[in-house]
């Protein structure tokens, strides 16, 4: 009998899952943002990417938590980690137009908008260009070879 629930239980895994992120960003759609994290956070803890790069998202903005840059950074970094292009464009800007405790960090703004561009991001491809301005040469050297790492690696060396 145990296994048979144990069995249920895991089945159900990946639909509950599934059904918690599709009710998360319906909750987000609505702007019932103390409820879309409530649900988010959860999926985000167990690593889902989506979830993650939301989470990020909230925290940027401030909504439904409190603005936070810092939190904004960790969960757009682990959903950048798994590929997520959006969270990988969020990682970037949050590198490029830093406040707070941290500085701009141009070099690694561009590595993530390139990573992100690589996989047909239109807004990291267009902050790229940008960006691409207002560095030298050497910086954009630097900053392909680090994303070129980055990629390679499947994104596990990207600091």
């Amino acid at each position: 009998m145990t296994a048979i629930l144990l069995l249920a239980l895991t089945a159900n895994g990946p639909a509950a899952h599934a059904d918690s992120l599709k009710e998360a960003t319906a909750a987000f759609a609505k702007k019932q943002y103390a409820a879309a994290i409530k649900l988010f956070r959860p999926l985000a803890e167990k690593g889902n990417a989506i979830a993650q790069y939301k989470v990020a998202v909230m925290h940027r903005m401030g909504l439904g938590v409190p603005k936070s840059e810092k939190e904004a950074r960790k969960w757009s970094r682990l959903a950048a980690k798994q590929g997520n292009p959006q969270a990988q464009t969020l990682l970037g800007s949050l590198y490029y137009k830093a406040s707070g405790e941290e500085s701009p960090d141009t070099v690694r703004a561009y590595m993530w908008y390139e990573v992100a561009a690589a996989q047909g991001n239109a807004e990291a491809k267009k902050d790229l260009a940008l960006l691409t301005k207002e560095l030298t040469p050497q910086q954009v050297s630097e900053a392909r070879d680090k994303a070129q790492k980055c990629k390679s690696s499947g994104y596990e060396q990207c600091d």
